[in-house]
């Protein structure tokens, strides 16, 4: 895949004697999708925040496009969506990436976010008259409004039907060939089938680290 873009270096977050993550290495290449495999508590949210700047990790280092993404997290061109997501009644999805723009600094123009995740179609459309996929993809456009080039995504197909979550996986891998660097969690096997390259974690330690065959391209 050539450059890494995300890069983990024996990192580790400690919490008193307890260890979240420890001497986590692993990286993620240019344009890749790579997901973290493992059942809740194993680490994978917690790798999420530190990748995405949000923890400093209290051993080891991390880098993304070769910053330090706690201290240098605002040059950084990232986005986050959680697996809660966000909830705006009474608002349309216009209104909602509109408000977004107005707290962003140079910001990707409302139809080039929403065109990039599907919603083109759904500007007037109230918040909660979208399909449960609809939502995610509205979390995901907000996601990109600052012309995200990385992405953090916790369990984005979670709470969805096979069908919803083909087209989030969809519109991910269309991502990833415009030049979008992606890393997501899920406790699912079947799920990371989707992504370039897995990444399993058994309570904080990463287990096994391989190139995936996606499902996206398997006979």
């Amino acid at each position: 895949m050539g450059v890494n873009v995300i890069e983990m270096r024996g990192a580790g977050v400690r919490f008193g004697e307890r260890y979240a993550v420890r001497d986590a290495s692993f990286e993620v290449g240019d344009r890749e999708i790579c997901a973290l495999l493992g059942p809740v508590g194993s680490g994978k949210t917690t790798l999420l925040e530190l990748a995405s700047g949000i923890r400093r990790p209290t051993s080891g280092e991390v880098r993304v496009r070769g910053a330090d993404p706690y201290q240098d997290r605002a040059e950084l061109r990232t986005g986050i969506v959680w697996r809660e997501g966000g909830l705006f009644p009474g608002l349309t999805v216009a209104e909602v990436v509109d408000t977004w723009r107005r707290w962003t600094v140079d910001p990707l123009s409302r139809d080039d976010a929403l065109r990039l995740t599907g919603l083109g179609d759904f500007e007037d459309v109230l918040f909660e008259r979208l399909s449960p996929c609809g939502q995610r993809m509205l979390d995901l456009a907000l996601a990109l409004v600052r012309g995200s080039d990385v992405l953090f995504l916790d369990e984005p197909s979670a709470g969805l039907d096979d069908v919803a979550a083909r087209q989030v996986w969809s519109v991910l891998r269309r991502l990833a060939g415009d030049g979008v660097t992606i890393l997501l969690a899920t406790r699912h096997p079947h799920e990371a089938r989707y992504a370039d390259r897995i990444v399993v974690l058994e309570e904080g330690r990463l287990a096994a680290t391989r190139a995936s065959v996606p499902a996206h391209r398997a006979a």
